[in-house]
């Protein structure tokens, strides 16, 4: 006996998840959302059948837009098709599925430990949706933050933190840029929210720094530049008092670079100097030993004077005002008027 719902599909109405609207319907092309809503009506009037054809005659598309649509479809887990029918998925199953955890037995006390754990996440998680979703959070984000705590180990107040972040920078619409963010804390170390308040001083007094440098090197810094400002100081170890240093030495360049300082600062770097001072020491002796070897080569004199010496004078074949020895024919010539 097949039971038939009798009410006029007219006035029908056809329940769909959140969970799709939310977390599905954004990632889906709209011949997708329109065949999977029109499927659910149809499993919600359970004396109608639908085929490929019906799907494309209803819905306004061709055979082969329909055929995609369910590939698509059955790609996000949301049905299966078969040879002889199609199957809807349950999403609050897989959802609940996703999120069961099987329970072992722990000591109490480690049992009492996680219980306050969870509160403590719940409860931001909670303020998390209130504050920045206006209670309408989707799923997706609930399966990341789950994930961020486990493994990157952030305290509550860290995970608000991440949250505020991306919504300063109107970063809200996916959770592609609070997850670099996250990545990002972790790899520096970030836990507690003391480690997050260090990270942030040491961030913005880096971006002081490729601010001064893009300044004194009247340069609008690339990609490349920063980079390689992050190498003088995380690799590097060195503050703004021994940049500046290596900056003043562009002083008078047309085109000052940023790889001029940074083979400046890479060879501190190599010499192991560690201070200003040291710097300043070491730049000084390279200064005055350049100087003693520069006096060392002989220069050329601006005048004339004292190019030539008396024998080479009294050289008839040497003309004195030029410096040039005339041909041979000119001087004899010359000897033989002196004679007459």
């Amino acid at each position: 006996m097949r039971i038939k719902d009798s009410r006029s599909i007219i006035f029908s109405d056809t329940p769909v998840p959140d969970l799709f609207i939310q977390d599905m319907m954004p990632k889906l092309s709209g011949n997708a959302v329109k065949s999977y809503l029109f499927l659910n009506s149809v499993f919600q009037n359970g004396s109608r059948k639908a085929t490929r054809t019906d799907l494309a005659d209803r819905l306004g598309i061709s055979e082969e837009a329909v055929e995609d649509s369910l590939l698509e479809l059955q790609r996000m887990h949301l049905i299966t098709v078969g040879d002889q029918d199609i199957a809807i998925h349950d999403l609050k199953m897989q959802e609940l599925q996703k999120r069961y955890r099987p329970i072992t037995s722990s000591p109490p006390k480690e049992i009492v430990g996680r219980e306050k754990l969870h509160k403590e996440r719940e409860l931001i998680v909670n303020q998390i949706n209130m504050t920045f979703f206006q209670g309408m959070m989707t799923f997706t984000w609930y399966d990341h933050i789950d994930r961020w705590f486990e493994v990157y180990g952030f305290d509550p107040q860290v995970m608000f933190a991440l949250f505020q972040e991306a919504a300063n920078q109107n970063r809200l619409n996916g959770p592609g840029f609070a997850m670099r963010v996250a990545e990002d804390w972790a790899s520096a170390g970030v836990r507690t929210y003391e480690q997050l308040s260090l990270y942030y001083t040491h961030f913005l007094k880096k971006n002081e720094i490729k601010a001064l440098v893009g300044k004194r090197l009247r340069r609008s810094m690339t990609e490349y530049d920063l980079r390689d400002v992050d190498t003088w100081i995380d690799e590097y170890g060195y503050g703004e008092d021994i940049i500046e240093e290596a900056l003043s030495k562009t002083r008078g360049a047309s085109k000052p670079s940023v790889r001029f300082v940074s083979a400046v600062l890479k060879d501190w770097h190599d010499r192991e100097l560690k201070t200003l001072d040291a710097v300043r020491e070491y730049e000084g002796k390279r200064e005055a030993e350049t100087a003693a070897s520069r006096g060392k080569t002989p220069t050329l004199r601006r005048d004339n004077r004292d190019n030539f010496t008396p024998d080479s004078a009294l050289d008839p074949d040497h003309d004195i005002n030029s410096g040039i020895r005339l041909p041979r024919l000119l001087a004899d010539a010359e000897a033989r008027n002196r004679e007459d």
